[in-house]
């Protein structure tokens, strides 16, 4: 910032620093200045120059009879060497390091004269305060902080660069206004300010305005300007290992608080970072007393140290300490990083990601290799529905890809590469190796053949378990082949893969639903050693208006189960949709390719850039006619007869935003109007049949309670997984749900204790690389590949398939963009 300034306008600096020395009495000026800035040294040397030539420097300036002599003294650029003893000492020719105050520098300073020390900024107001008056300069500004401040804006932002702004701003302001908000969609984190020595200030105060005492009562500082904004991807335990590196490098070594205690908390945050396999004997012990201990120990060097550099060392540690305890916390007791940036504790990023620990890194490099096969088995191998999930999954694995972390890149297509693996290789490819049971094998009820239930009962067979599983509707699948439909996910391909789950130790019941057919009382009175409810959340959320049981209105998921499971076209002339998730916009997209339907109208009470529903999804179905009205609310039904004939409306504003961001919808007062319709389908939200519940706890939102980590519900032997608990979430997550529900079941019937230790899945099989990168048929494209799609007059009335695969050239192409992660941890054999 002070560059920038010296660089831009040198003569408003020397014209403060001349005003300032005549009102003092000062003969002799110097500035500091690193060496490393030679167009600030430039334009110093040439400013100071001119000054001279018109006879503003030098003896008896303009006649007055004072005089002033300016000259550059270049340090090397030590950080120490911002705290003002330091800073003197260097000026003098020797080491920069801080000594006691007092004596201060205005008694004795440079060479043993009194000396006044100030920076850029100040020195670049004085003219304009002496031009303009102090009540000009007090009108800018809050009200213990006048002026402005510059700002160098840089990290997860869209717009980086130098920013001036009056105290008083709030940061929203400037990050979202200014600063355009973070790159890619992804979630404002916490800002950095004050350089090394500041500290973070978290997503919930956003709306603090940037004055020294509010940025200090949150543990930050304004400093030199320094304001680094950071996204989700970014580990504040990680950050702040970053910074007492910094200050270990940087500290002079004089004072035993600031030598030897910021080496000491950089050693434990360096315990928080480090896998179990990298730990022994009571080392473990030793980490959570390192971190029992850290701020008492940042405490103590703030109040010791000798100079400002070991007073403000900790704050980064205890500003993260006091606002991201959560993130210390899953370093400590579970050896994860939440953010997914400590490299041995996340391994590769993408695999990370993934809900079910798929080997990202290691398919995409056999596509890139064009060892399809191989592909195959390593997807097949943690996630038992790879076809569905190729189509339907929301992918986090790419928001944790680094190649499109930071600058304009972009994340590897991993979704799209999934979907040419499976479109090349039959589910037939891949032989799990299955346990056979035996007379003492455990039997186990798994109610629910969806996602989350169909992967249980699979992974228990492979175990050797007996498995039934339970399912209502006459086709297995769930969610999967209920509520999605064909047009993203073929039913062939579907059904296809299910086929390739069943083995000898599972069998499946169909049209056989809890609490009509069945109790769980009833299966483990049969002998059934567990039960596993995976029945999803399957019952739709109304409006809660009158004459809301009017025919034509249709909950969601009821309006998607009666065609996708038996055909049945419930949608009629003029169609509206209520709601903005992902069954909303399919129901949109079911409606409009059924017959009789004049047009369909989503309504969603926030804006389009606010909708939880899929991007992709909903440019498809914008691109296919269906029309989306933001900002509106129902609040009346009207019908005539019992026959729905249309809707009233309100207007809604956003709010603004609250502690975590999010801007609430408000009604406009008088801005209600009426629509007409034929149909009208409610896709707000789902939950559970509570029906099917009873005897459980249920969770405040009305889910079924169970143990996150062992499954475990209010009942001895009965597990619970997937939407049941959490409500509607994601297929990716539903199967994850399975895979470790699976787990603990099979340690609850063979008397093992409910409780496994995380353990760090760090690349271990080396793949060569694919192709000579320096040969230009081999290089790397510069862009993610572009996914072909049905155009759309062939997909407007019929349920073809609508996202189509890629060609071979093109999924080569972009596995080869892949950064290769997993090379950091594995070396050719």
């Amino acid at each position: 910032m002070n560059r920038s300034e010296i660089e831009g306008n040198p003569h408003l600096i020397l014209e403060g620093m001349i005003v300032g020395a005549y009102a003092i009495g000062a003969s002799k000026a110097v500035i500091y200045c690193r060496a490393e800035y030679p167009l600030a040294i430039a334009q110093l040397t040439r400013g100071i120059a001119q000054a001279k030539e018109r006879g503003l420097l030098g003896d008896d300036i303009l006649g007055s009879g004072f005089s002033l002599d300016i000259v550059i003294k270049q340090g090397a650029g030590a950080f120490v060497c911002g705290e003002e003893t330091a800073l003197m000492h260097s000026i003098e020719g020797k080491r920069g390091m801080p000594t006691p105050r007092p004596p201060f520098p205005a008694q004795s300073g440079v060479f043993g004269m009194p000396s006044n020390i100030n920076n850029v900024e100040t020195w670049a107001n004085v003219p304009l305060i002496i031009n303009r008056g102090a009540d000009w300069f007090a009108g800018i500004g809050s009200e213990k902080s006048k002026g402005t401040k510059v700002f160098s804006l840089v990290g997860c932002v869209n717009n980086t660069g130098l920013v001036e702004v009056p105290f008083g701003t709030s940061l929203r302001t400037i990050i979202e206004d200014i600063g355009g908000g973070t790159p890619r969609g992804r979630k404002f984190k916490a800002a950095q300010m004050g350089g090394p020595s500041g500290g973070c200030i978290p997503a919930a105060y956003i709306d603090t305005p940037v004055d020294y005492e509010s940025v200090q009562s949150l543990g930050a500082i304004v400093g030199s300007g320094g304001l680094v904004v950071m996204d989700d991807s970014t580990c504040m335990v990680d950050l702040a290992k970053y910074f007492m590196e910094f200050i270990q490098s940087e500290s002079c070594g004089k004072c035993i608080p600031c030598r030897e205690g910021t080496r000491r908390m950089k050693e434990i945050l360096d315990t928080l970072t480090r896998p179990r396999r990298k730990e022994h004997d009571i080392d473990a012990l030793l980490r959570m007393q390192g971190l029992m201990h850290l701020k008492d120990l940042a405490e103590t060097i703030k109040s010791t140290a000798l100079c400002g550099l070991g007073q403000t060392a900790p704050n980064p540690v205890l500003s993260t300490l006091r606002f991201f305890r959560d993130e210390y916390e899953a370093h400590l007791y579970e050896r994860r990083c939440p953010a997914g940036s400590c490299k041995e504790l996340v391994g590769a990023p993408c695999q990370n990601g993934c809900p079910v620990g798929t080997e990202v890194w290691r398919y995409v490099a056999h596509v890139g290799r064009g060892e399809y096969a191989d592909a195959y088995r390593v997807i097949r191998d943690a996630n038992p529905f790879p076809s569905a999930c190729a189509r339907v999954c929301h992918h986090p694995c790419e928001r944790s890809c680094r190649a499109g972390a930071s600058g304009s890149g972009e994340p590897i297509a991993i979704r799209t590469l999934k979907r040419f693996v499976v479109d090349q290789v039959a589910p037939t490819a891949y032989r799990p190796k299955i346990r056979p049971s035996g007379p003492h094998s455990s039997t186990i009820a798994v109610v629910g053949g969806g996602p989350a239930g169909l992967t249980a009962a699979h992974c228990l067979s492979l175990l050797g378990h007996k498995v039934t599983v339970f399912e209502r509707e006459a086709k297995p699948g769930g969610m999967l082949v209920g509520a999605i439909p064909a047009y993203r996910l073929p039913r062939e391909r579907l059904e296809a893969e299910i086929a390739s789950l069943l083995n000898e130790n599972m069998e499946i019941k169909l049209n056989a639903a809890l609490g009509r057919d069945f109790t769980v009382d009833g299966l483990l009175a049969e002998g059934y050693k567990a039960v596993y409810l995976a029945i999803g959340s399957h019952q739709s959320k109304m409006l809660d208006l009158p004459n809301e049981d009017a025919h034509g209105i249709l909950p969601g998921i009821s309006f998607l189960k009666a065609y996708n499971l038996h055909g049945d076209h419930l949608a009629k002339g003029r169609v509206g949709v209520i709601g903005g998730g992902n069954s909303a916009m399919d129901a949109a997209r079911v409606a409009f390719r059924q017959d009789g339907v004049e047009n369909v109208t989503m309504y969603y009470r926030r804006t389009r850039d606010e909708m939880p529903a899929y991007a992709e999804e909903i440019e498809a179905g914008l691109a296919e006619g269906i029309s989306i009205q933001e900002l509106v609310a129902p609040v009346a039904v009207n019908s005539k007869d019992g026959r729905l004939t249309g809707m009233r409306f309100v207007r809604n504003r956003l709010s603004e935003p609250d502690a975590s961001g999010r801007r609430k919808p408000e009604p406009i007062p008088g801005s209600e109007f009426e629509v007409e319709l034929d149909t009208l389908i409610v896709a707000i939200s789902e939950g559970p049949e509570m029906a099917q519940l009873e005897g459980l706890s249920l969770t405040k939102w009305g889910t079924l309670a169970a143990n996150p980590e062992s499954f475990l519900t209010s009942r001895k032997g009965v597990f619970a997984g997937g939407d049941v608990t959490t409500g509607p979430s994601t297929v990716i997550g539903a199967i994850a749900a399975g895979k470790q529900a699976a787990v603990m079941i099979d340690r609850f019937v063979t008397g093992k204790l409910l409780k496994i230790v995380p353990k760090v899945k760090l690349p271990s099989v080396f793949i060569e690389p694919a192709g000579d990168l320096e040969d230009e048929s081999t290089a790397q494209p510069a862009a993610r590949v572009t996914v072909p799609h049905l155009p759309v007059e062939r997909r407007t009335r019929n349920f073809d398939e609508v996202e189509l695969c890629v060609s071979e050239a093109a999924a080569c192409g972009e596995a080869r963009r892949c950064m290769r992660c997993d090379l950091e941890f594995t070396q050719p054999v």
